[in-house]
């Protein structure tokens, strides 16, 4: 099974954005920071010394497994975590919160624990959740489906902006562990889960008895309490935020011209649902690298000698880590050593 027989065509979508791009930076002045490839919109903030950051995402299909769970306020939380480590990988802290929720016709028990999800995550990565947009449209949405979205807005000072201009040939890449398929890949976990028969509430095999539901439910990390603290202490030479496209897509954003990362598929135990999706899907491993995070939902790349201090620190701050790779000198991307 591949991700666009699923619905999802990673290249066609990349090759939509990369024709935005004109019309996106036609908007931009002076204030704006270019940052190619960034995660998050970087702009002055008015009377100087910090920078605006903003990005802006969705929940995904994700809803449509936590609304037959009823858990779509877990689901709501993912969104606001999303939007702060896109964030934090420029160094940026989490201010305020926007959100956009839509349905066919509004159910207020869901809307309501949609917004209670969404404030505790805000409440939790100290953003303010300054309100939205909720609207109600018959002819856009199909009846029991909704959709949520939303901008996350922070800052950052100037001079501590990270977009991997620092990073050079010989540095370390470690892999900060994820909780599961985090908000990326579930049109390809959803049609493989109808397609295999596997009942949600049937132990996930391999999983050690948690049920495949609750495997793909499973929240997305935030990533903030580790990664703060270490950026006022250690040399950080860039992050990635490990999502639509995979840890390798993920990770050349932050590469510079003339560099690539060397990634060791063996540094890490891949988790057990990401090894039954690809075996029940048959997926083939490019697509599985392309659709899923496969265990690693946050990279750090920093010189070889603090690398083990910087790992250190992460694991006293709760992070699973491994060293996955190495930057080395060549044309930019990313390559693979089984």
């Amino acid at each position: 099974m591949r991700y666009r027989e699923a619905g999802v065509d990673i290249e066609r979508a990349s090759a939509l954005k990369d024709a935005l791009v004109r019309a996106v930076a036609a908007t931009h002045g002076p204030a704006v920071r270019p940052l190619p490839g960034g995660f998050a919109g970087v702009m002055e903030w008015p009377g100087g010394g910090r920078l605006l950051a903003a990005t802006m995402d969705g929940v995904g299909t994700k809803l449509h497994l936590a609304l037959a769970a009823g858990r779509v306020a877990d689901a709501a939380a993912d969104l606001v975590y999303h939007g702060a480590n896109d964030l934090l990988v420029h160094g940026a802290r989490p201010l305020a919160f926007l959100d956009y929720i839509a349905q066919s016709r509004l159910d207020p028990a869901v809307v309501l624990a949609i917004v209670e999800g969404l404030s505790r995550a805000c409440f939790e990565v100290g953003a303010a959740l300054l309100g939205g947009e909720t609207a109600e449209m018959p002819d856009t949405y199909l009846p029991g489906v909704v959709d949520v979205a939303g901008c996350m807005l922070g800052c950052v000072k100037g001079d501590s902006v990270l977009e991997g201009g620092a990073v050079r040939a010989g540095d370390v890449v470690l892999g900060l562990g994820s909780s599961g398929l985090h908000t990326n890949g579930y049109s390809l976990a959803r049609r493989v889960v109808a397609e295999s028969g596997q009942p949600l509430d049937r132990p996930l095999p391999g999983g050690g008895g948690e049920s495949l539901g609750d495997a793909l439910l499973q929240p997305h990390r935030w990533y903030g309490r580790a990664i703060q603290p270490l950026l006022e202490t250690e040399e950080v030479h860039a992050m990635a935020h490990v999502t639509g496209g995979g840890l390798g897509g993920n990770l050349r954003r932050v590469l510079p011209e003339g560099l690539r990362a060397r990634l060791r598929a063996s540094a890490w135990p891949r988790p057990a649902l990401f090894g039954w999706l690809i075996r029940a899907g048959e997926i083939p491993e490019a697509d599985a690298r392309e659709a899923f995070n496969l265990g690693i939902g946050w990279v750090v790349v920093c010189p070889s000698e603090t690398a083990e201090i910087v790992g250190t620190k992460l694991r006293a701050a709760g992070e699973t880590v491994w060293e996955i790779g190495s930057v080395i000198a060549g044309e930019r991307g990313v390559e693979w050593d089984t």
